[in-house]
């Protein structure tokens, strides 16, 4: 089978990239049309479609000021593209992309401390382009209780009223909720009111590599049930904890077989996390020592060769790649 060909048919979704937060970086140290000089052609070789851009801050860092920074440099890089890439904010914008060879944007919280414990502040970025709430990173805010990476006696908070009133209102809205990094108690009370589907847009299972940041079988289970979608995290130590440097394309492949064995492939996506662009901005990635095992989108190929080599089919790999995604979108967002 051509997998160059597959991907050019297929609408292809990365379900978690931290690119604004890399654009501001650079922007910060003078440059101009990052996304045009550092993305585009790999994501044009890739065959990408759509790339969920997180809204992620530092810890510590003024969150509404620098989403806000980050939003207003997504609309300098606009104008500076020449119209190669836009802001999407529907399953139709996807869908227009593949079609003409443009490249979707979609904006994503992960984690909402922009919204300084206002519920309310959320139809404002909702208006902004936001579309996908991921109510934490794996630490403590107003709404919600993140995962440790390395601390299973933790138990934490789960979602504060706030966090449940937010949760509402993105229900509301019609934006899919996100449980990548929130942890236990809370993902038990994002599922346990789910009435739409539930997206981990970059998480692999804990049966392969054991960390609270992945999901339990029930974990994933559940988001099945919900109709949801995980994306596969492609950064060594998500997806082989006890050691890392030996991850590989067939520990990511090793992910998907476990999920299709309980929920399915369909429940599959990719959500890919690259690290490596912005480790030496952040000194806690640059510490780890982070690894991608897809290190660019042109990688994309070599996994659907691998997926073919495991026994994949072609329709469970055009899913995985991001019909599965795009269907939650479409269910949820419209």
């Amino acid at each position: 089978m051509d997998v160059q060909r597959l991907l050019r048919e297929s609408i292809v979704i990365d379900s978690h990239l931290d690119l604004l937060y890399d654009v501001v970086n650079k922007r910060r140290g003078g440059r101009r049309g990052v996304i045009v000089n550092d993305y585009l052609a790999e994501w044009k070789a890739g065959n990408v479609t759509c790339v969920v851009s997180s809204l992620y801050c530092d810890e510590g860092a003024d969150h509404l000021s620098e989403t806000l920074r980050q939003l207003a440099a997504w609309e300098e890089e606009l104008a500076e593209s020449g119209g190669e890439f836009f802001l999407a904010t529907c399953g139709a914008d996807i869908r227009r992309a593949h079609a003409t060879g443009k490249i979707a944007v979609m904006l994503a919280f992960e984690g909402v401390e922009a919204l300084s414990g206002e519920v309310d502040y959320l139809r404002l970025f909702y208006r902004l382009g936001v579309r996908v709430v991921g109510l934490c990173w794996s630490s403590s805010n107003w709404a919600a209780d993140g995962s440790r990476f390395r601390d299973f006696d933790y138990v934490g908070y789960g979602l504060t009223d706030p966090g449940k009133q937010l949760l509402e209102l993105a229900r509301e809205l019609n934006m899919p909720i996100d449980v990548s990094h929130i942890n236990d108690l809370g993902f038990e009370q994002v599922l346990g009111s789910a009435r739409q589907p539930v997206i981990a847009s970059h998480s692999n299972c804990r049966a392969v590599s054991n960390t609270p940041r992945n999901l339990s079988d029930s974990q994933i289970a559940a988001i099945a049930a919900s109709g949801g979608v995980i994306g596969i995290n492609g950064v060594d130590l998500v997806a082989k904890m006890q050691d890392p440097a030996s991850a590989d394309m067939n520990t990511l492949v090793q992910h998907m077989q476990h999920i299709k064995s309980i929920a399915g492939a369909e429940c599959i996506g990719i959500g890919l996390d690259q690290c490596n662009r912005i480790n030496a901005a952040l000194p806690a990635l640059a510490e780890e020592n982070l690894r991608d095992i897809i290190p660019g989108h042109t990688g994309l190929a070599d996994l659907a060769e691998a997926l073919l080599k495991a026994g994949f089919t072609e329709k469970e790999i055009r899913g995985i790649m991001g019909g599965n995604f795009l269907r939650v979108i479409e269910e949820v967002i419209g």
